[in-house]
């Protein structure tokens, strides 16, 4: 079965952010779900630390959702999963 973007973001944020820890980036998020994409700086692609267009397009939806959301910190947003996004992720396993 091939994952979505969507999905495999789930699954990153399952192993990396959960609920007690302190989440992960907009570009971790966005490396693990396009591993092979080559970054480039210029139109699309946040400066200072931010992450990737791509990523924040993703993250935002998920939230939306109610699946993410952010995380406390200092400095740029970090996103751990929701109690809604841990369930999406189970029944992901399940299936």
């Amino acid at each position: 079965m091939s994952l979505t973007a969507s999905q495999r973001a789930l699954m990153y944020l399952f192993s990396h952010a959960g609920p007690s820890r302190d989440g992960v980036s907009c570009y971790d998020v966005g490396s693990a779900v396009w591993p092979d994409r080559v970054l480039r700086g210029g139109r699309g692609v946040s400066v200072n630390g931010g992450g990737d267009y791509a990523a924040q397009m993703l993250l935002g939806r998920l939230k939306k959702a109610g699946l993410v959301e952010h995380a406390p910190s200092e400095g740029s947003a970090r996103w751990r999963l929701t109690s809604e996004g841990f369930r999406a992720v189970h029944r992901l396993n399940e299936s």
